[in-house]
């Protein structure tokens, strides 16, 4: 038995992938919105959510791995979905370095660091759910008859 058989539990990506993707978006709308109303405070939120997106996305990328090779499926759509997952997912983590790095040398950079980060994130996020839901709606997978 190999880790993604071992890791399936029927039902938990469709149930737990709606949390980082939701995470992304606020960070990147917090951001946004504290740079018109001038609060740190909702920077700071903005950058503990995308953190905590980062950290949970593998958790969920990998449910839908093993939900995948358990269910057997094979689809262009299912393919292109399972890229944007793992774009998401490697571009938020190889970020947190990165923004680390920029905090400690170079603060002033750091607000235009993230912000380029988080939309990159959000629009693979964004494309990765796209494709998601194409694969339930359109495809029918995932969906009990």
């Amino acid at each position: 038995m190999d880790i993604l058989s071992a890791l399936y539990i029927q039902g938990m990506h469709p149930r737990s992938v709606h949390f980082p993707i939701a995470l992304f978006i606020s960070a990147m709308g917090l951001d946004v919105l504290s740079l018109f109303l001038k609060k740190e405070n909702l920077h700071r939120t903005a950058v503990h959510m995308y953190v905590l997106a980062t950290l949970v996305t593998p958790l969920v990328v990998l449910t839908g791995l093993s939900e995948a090779e358990h269910l057997h499926l094979h689809h262009p759509v299912l393919n292109l979905h399972k890229t944007f997952a793992l774009l998401t997912m490697s571009t938020s983590f190889i970020s947190l370095p990165i923004l680390w790095i920029v905090k400690k040398k170079n603060a002033k950079a750091f607000r235009t660091t993230f912000f380029l980060f988080a939309l990159l994130s959000v629009i693979f996020v964004s494309i990765t759910g796209y494709n998601g839901g194409r694969m339930v709606y359109e495809y029918g997978v995932g969906v009990e008859q």
